[in-house]
């Protein structure tokens, strides 16, 4: 295990990206809502850590571009409908984080993660629709009943913190 600045400022890095992403899963499902706060926060989270985590300018120079391309991406499929706008921009947070190395690994892993997602919302409603609404807790009675709503937050969490070690200042233990 190498010991230095880079490595402990890339395991914190890790622990707040990684925790980041959880909490913002987490409140997708209890509220659908993803806040500009907390994708702003996520964001700005990265610019606090680049370099300590031993990322040169060309690297940041790198995670910046695909951040933003990622971003104006997934802001054109909020404007077609198929995006929610607060996952339009956990999306291009991520992708901040991530960096060009982790972005194919990212979108797999998202995908799948969505499609497990979907699926399990799918069985869920169908359950509720046939044996009723939970009455608490009310975030389940919410998530439940809303017919065409999906928390991607979720998706998108666990596709960013798989795809983590695939990014260029994962720590080396």
């Amino acid at each position: 295990m190498t010991l230095g600045p880079d490595t402990f400022a890339a395991s914190a890095g890790l622990i707040a990206f990684s925790g980041a992403m959880i909490w913002a899963g987490i409140g997708d499902v209890r509220t659908f809502l993803i806040t500009n706060k907390l994708n702003m926060l996520i964001a700005a989270g990265f610019l606090v850590f680049a370099l300590p985590m031993g990322l040169g300018l060309s690297d940041l120079a790198a995670h910046i571009g695909i951040g933003l391309l990622t971003t104006l991406i997934a802001l054109a499929m909020f404007l077609v409908g198929v995006y929610g706008g607060g996952d339009a921009k956990l999306t291009g947070a991520a992708a901040l984080w991530l960096g060009p190395t982790a972005m194919m690994p990212f979108i797999l892993y998202t995908a799948i993660a969505g499609g497990a997602l979907v699926i399990a919302l799918i069985l869920g409603r169908q359950l509720a629709r046939h044996f009723g609404l939970p009455k608490n807790p009310r975030w389940a009675r919410r998530l439940l009943r809303k017919s065409g709503a999906v928390p991607y937050g979720v998706a998108l969490g666990i596709g960013a913190i798989l795809a983590t070690p695939y990014a260029l200042w994962f720590p080396n233990f």
